[in-house]
Formats: C-alpha cells, sequence, structure tokens
C-alpha cells in the first residue's frame, strides 16, 4: 500500500504521537517517586559530611576554595531535599522538575569533564572509575554518565508534560 503525505507521512508533518506515552500519568508519578527516591537519598548522604562533600566537589575543579565551595556543599543537598519532597506531594512539581534538569545538566558536564581529564592521562574510558561525590560510592563514568542522562530525560519529562495528575493545585482565588 502506498502512502501519500496527506494521509501524514510528510517527514514534517510533527507527529507528535511518537512520544505521547511518555506524558502517561502513572509514569510521570514513576518518574516523580523514582526521582524523589534517589534524590533524598543522595542528599541524606551527603547532608551530615559537608567537609566531605567539599572534598568532592574540589576534585571537579569547578570551585576551588573559599566560600562558594562549603555554600555549595552545604546547600546543594538542602535543594535536593527540597525538589525531593516537591515531587513526593506533588506542589511545584514543573519548577523542581526544571532545578533538578539543570543540576543534572550541570552534572554530566562536569563529571564527562573530569572522565576527559583520566582519558587525556591514558585510562581508556570504559575503565574511567571514581567517586563524584553524589553519596552512591564509587562508580564508572560511563555508568553515572547513563544514569544522569535518564534523571535529565526524567526531569524534562515532568516538566514537558502536558498536565500533571496526583498533585495538589494551588489556585488563587479571585475578587
Amino acid at each position: 500500500m502506498k502512502m501519500t503525505w496527506s494521509q501524514g507521512a510528510h517527514p514534517s508533518a510533527g507527529n507528535r504521537n511518537g512520544i505521547r506515552w511518555i506524558f502517561n500519568p502513572y509514569l510521570l508519578l514513576a518518574f516523580r517517586l523514582l526521582l524523589a527516591a534517589i534524590f533524598i537519598y543522595a542528599a541524606v548522604q551527603k547532608i551530615g559530611k559537608p567537609q566531605a562533600f567539599a572534598e568532592a566537589i574540589r576534585g571537579f575543579g569547578v570551585v576551588e576554595y573559599g566560600p562558594p565551595l562549603y555554600i555549595m556543599a552545604i546547600v546543594l543537598p538542602w535543594i535536593e531535599i527540597f525538589c525531593s519532597l516537591s515531587l513526593v506531594t506533588g506542589v511545584f512539581v514543573r519548577g523542581s522538575a526544571l532545578i533538578l534538569l539543570g543540576m543534572n545538566a550541570l552534572f554530566l558536564a562536569v563529571i564527562a569533564n573530569r572522565a576527559a581529564g583520566f582519558v587525556r592521562d591514558g585510562t581508556p574510558f570504559m575503565k574511567v572509575y571514581f567517586d563524584c561525590g553524589c553519596g552512591f560510592g564509587p562508580t564508572y563514568a560511563w555508568k553515572k554518565l547513563l544514569e544522569d542522562a535518564a534523571y535529565l530525560l526524567m526531569s524534562l519529562a515532568l516538566l514537558a508534560a502536558p498536565r500533571h495528575r496526583f498533585t495538589v493545585s494551588i489556585r488563587r482565588r479571585s475578587s
């Protein structure tokens, strides 16, 4: 059977049905709960050890010394907790998704940069192994990059979803 462009086969038709499944309310709820669990666990691992977390941050070469390093080590876990609780309760889901999207984009960039340093020193990429400081212990860089990319995509789906179910809706009363 020959399909004509009038039947929707044109490549520029902008058919979004191929990704509609990503906006299934139960899948979005699973994304919210999974991201919340991951980031709560990671935050709890770092919250009581700001000095150790500051040293892990320093290892990435983004912030070397001084107050910005220690402020980041203290504040970042609390942002993760706040965003996680927001995702669980369903309050400010898009805002939390946006923050997590930005954080995961930054995590991807700094982990890729650190892995590239190991590769420049002669370590094969698939064998680059270090503790990124996220609270889950040492791992392979490729594995961490895939995990963070998955978290970024889940955050993007939450941000881009046309609407969310299982949330608390805050509406202003009109006077």
